[in-house]
């Protein structure tokens, strides 16, 4: 099934149709350049050198919105929703990733209950989605689902490309597999968490009672998982107790039973597992390459920037 496309400047049918019902579309006409990969490359490392705000995650960085004037502007309608009176925003609420041709973002949903505006700023990458209510399994406490190359049968699934100049609208909790093609893709991921509760689905479920669980157990949790909780969509305790106020005890008890019961699954997602490990050397090879990289001279003119 393919993925509807709307023009970005038709935000009233954005909102009612696909932001409150947590439906995926690609928004078209939202940012474009004719800056070369190489400029953009080169004028996106230079302010992220500069910037001492910027940090470096496993595959991308976490960015202020600022940092990207004259390079992109946030598009209308993604300004529109980070409000802190409507959604959690952290303070660099803004991911650069550089991804070379042939690199593979393995199967899972992203954490911390986020939605997600991935702008394609270079190159192209080809997206295969699937809907929370028809959920994958994964790996005790992770968002990794267990095989490589799960089964789509039964699956609600969107597949298409993301070209330069399309953004896409991901809702939390759908799960995702991306191809990287073309030399080099930059995009542009503004994120949020709303404060509203999920559309029902067995994911958002799943993720409720996880974080009920991590925020009971905190003084056990090994320090990874404590960082996750108290830094949960940038804000920590206010964003869990949001995610968690329906989850009763039985509910997260019996959470703990399905998850402990799949513990025998980590055998089996040692390929899904290698894959994600290989995505990551790959990517942090690539910055590292980046950021070694002198600062261009050529000035990027807020090149052909469309914000509606």
């Amino acid at each position: 099934m393919m993925i509807p496309r709307i023009a970005a400047t038709d935000q009233e049918r954005f909102l009612e149709e696909f932001y409150h019902a947590e439906q995926p579309v690609v928004l078209t006409g939202t940012v474009q350049t004719v800056a070369t990969v190489d400029e953009v490359c080169e004028k996106l490392n230079a302010r992220i050198v500069e910037d001492k705000t910027a940090s470096q995650r496993l595959l991308w960085y976490d960015v202020r919105r600022d940092l990207l004037d004259q390079i992109c502007s946030t598009p209308e309608v993604v300004d529109d929703l980070m409000d802190p009176e409507q959604a959690f925003l952290r303070e660099n609420c803004v991911r650069i990733w550089f991804n070379p041709g042939g690199h593979i973002t393995p199967w899972h949903y992203d954490g911390h209950s986020l939605h997600v505006f991935n702008l394609q700023l270079k190159g192209l990458k080809r997206w295969t989605i699937v809907a929370p209510e028809t959920p994958f399994a994964c790996t005790p406490f992770s968002h990794t689902v267990v095989t490589k190359m799960p089964s789509l049968r039964g699956k609600r699934v969107l597949e298409f490309d993301l070209d330069e100049g399309d953004m896409l609208f991901l809702p939390r909790y759908w799960y995702h597999y991306v191809e990287s093609h073309g030399e080099m893709n930059i995009n542009v991921n503004w994120v949020l968490m709303p404060k509203v509760h999920a559309v029902p689905s067995l994911t958002a479920v799943r993720e409720a009672e996880m974080m009920w669980l991590k925020a009971r157990l905190d003084p056990m949790l090994p320090a990874g998982a404590k960082k996750t909780l108290h830094s949960y969509a940038g804000v920590g305790k206010p964003a869990v107790d949001k995610l968690t106020e329906n989850v009763t005890t039985a509910a997260g008890l019996a959470r703990l039973g399905k998850e402990l019961a799949r513990v025998p699954l980590w055998s089996i997602a040692l390929p899904a597992h290698l894959m994600k490990l290989r995505a990551l050397l790959q990517t942090k090879r690539l910055l590292r390459s980046l950021r070694g990289k002198p600062a261009s001279n050529a000035t990027i003119e807020t090149p052909r920037v469309v914000n509606y």
